[in-house]
């Protein structure tokens, strides 16, 4: 019978590139243990190059020299912090990342892990020193990392608290794991951060804005506008609404649509229903019908590039150039009052905000909690209702006219939510 192969590789393409990854066999347990990237072993063993490995004899040489130098199944594998951290948050290797979502599916995302990945890779490797193992670390280094990358002075105070609260998960996941002593401690304070407010625009301004795109700008941005203010909707959801998720008076917030991660549910992992008025999802379903390109997804916000996605700065420079354009702020008072197309999710939670009952208000906007969502177990028709006639009372009015057609007499309770009793 043949003996197995040590290894085998894979390529991957990703950002253009291929990328080589080897799957080695253990030879006691004859299983395969997860990829590992052949360009981060060609480091560890001690060979330092920014050129990409594009042969394959390339690959299969560094696998074996690897393997020889006994690099992949030691059973005292000294790791070091660096590299620890870097396949820690690595989408395609972390064994942390693989068990987290198969166990709780969607848990870790495509675009959180990347980012954390891209902020120690770029801002905090430079200072960790090179031989420095996972198993030395203590509590004082990790606060020489975060004061060196306070002193160097080049990315803000919560990007640093991003990375060191990145840094201490994947510490404490070593300390689970045997990797690091569980004696050393490692509670680490937060650096004071000061948020800028985000700004939104008076009653007035959005009135005489909403004129303007109506009349002046393109449709689809104007109505990427509009169902921002009107539903609470986030640009990330606006790029993957879909023409079923429209329901005649109903938008089914079901997806969101992100570069790294493509298609993934909305923030906060939670399927929600908003109210939209009938004649504006009329004019969404116009618009999807609109694309001249055969396609999967249906997009309503579809990219005249081929119909996919539009792109992720899409809405925000959009509003923000058309903003200029209706003469109701300049570029200065844009940039001083911090408006961006998020504001307008913003000013349709402050506009909404006392007419109806709190609880749902954030439900219908997204900002609810896991133990909001299990208590409110789904929403009446009337508490739907009252959001929409709340949106017709307090947005719509700004457009200067009803269109929807409500009775304004019936107004239903804002306590009109059905309760979970368990």
């Amino acid at each position: 019978m043949a003996t197995p192969a040590p290894f085998t590789l894979c390529r991957i393409r990703q950002n253009e590139r291929v990328y080589f990854y080897a799957l080695f066999r253990d030879p006691e347990s004859g299983k395969r243990i997860n990829k590992k990237s052949v360009e981060r072993l060609r480091t560890r063993l001690g060979i330092f190059s920014d050129k990409p490995i594009s042969r394959r004899d390339e690959a299969i040489r560094i696998c074996q020299q690897a393997l020889e130098a006994d690099l992949i199944f030691s059973r005292d594998e000294k790791i070091l912090l660096k590299e620890y951290l870097l396949q820690f948050y690595n989408w395609q290797e972390s064994e942390y990342i693989r068990r987290r979502n198969l166990l709780s599916r969607g848990s870790i995302g495509k675009d959180y892990a990347m980012t954390r990945e891209n902020l120690i890779k770029n801002h905090l490797v430079q200072h960790i020193k090179p031989n420095l193992l996972l198993s030395a670390v203590t509590l004082g280094i990790v606060e020489d990392l975060q004061f060196s990358l306070v002193e160097q002075g080049a990315i803000s105070h919560s990007t640093i608290n991003v990375i060191m609260t990145a840094v201490v998960a994947a510490l404490r996941e070593a300390q689970r794991r045997g990797k690091l002593s569980p004696s050393v401690v490692l509670e680490l304070n937060h650096l004071e951060v000061t948020h800028r407010a985000r700004g939104i625009l008076t009653e007035t301004e959005i009135a005489q804005f909403l004129r303007y795109a109506k009349e002046k700008s393109e449709r689809r941005i104007y109505l990427a506008c509009l169902l921002a203010l009107v539903t609470g909707m986030r640009s990330g959801e606006l790029r993957a609404l879909r023409i079923d998720a429209l329901g005649g008076d109903m938008i089914t917030v079901d997806q969101a649509y992100a570069d790294r991660a493509g298609l993934k549910m909305p923030k906060g992992k939670r399927i929600r229903h908003v109210p939209c008025p009938p004649w504006l999802c009329n004019e969404l379903e116009t618009l999807a019908g609109e694309n001249p390109y055969d396609g999967d997804h249906r997009l309503v916000f579809w990219s005249k590039r081929g119909g996919s996605f539009v792109s992720s700065h899409y809405f925000s420079s959009r509003f923000k150039e058309e903003l200029v354009r209706s003469q109701v702020l300049d570029e200065q008072a844009i940039e001083e009052r911090n408006i961006s197309f998020h504001s307008l999710r913003h000013m349709a939670n402050t506009l909404l905000r006392g007419s109806i009952d709190e609880h749902l208000l954030r439900l219908t906007i997204g900002h609810s909690s896991q133990r909001l969502s299990d208590l409110y177990t789904h929403l009446s028709d009337r508490a739907l209702r009252s959001v929409a006639l709340a949106q017709e009372r307090t947005i719509l009015t700004l457009l200067g006219s009803s269109d929807d057609g409500m009775d304004r007499d019936e107004e239903p309770d804002k306590e009109d939510v059905e309760y979970n009793e368990d």
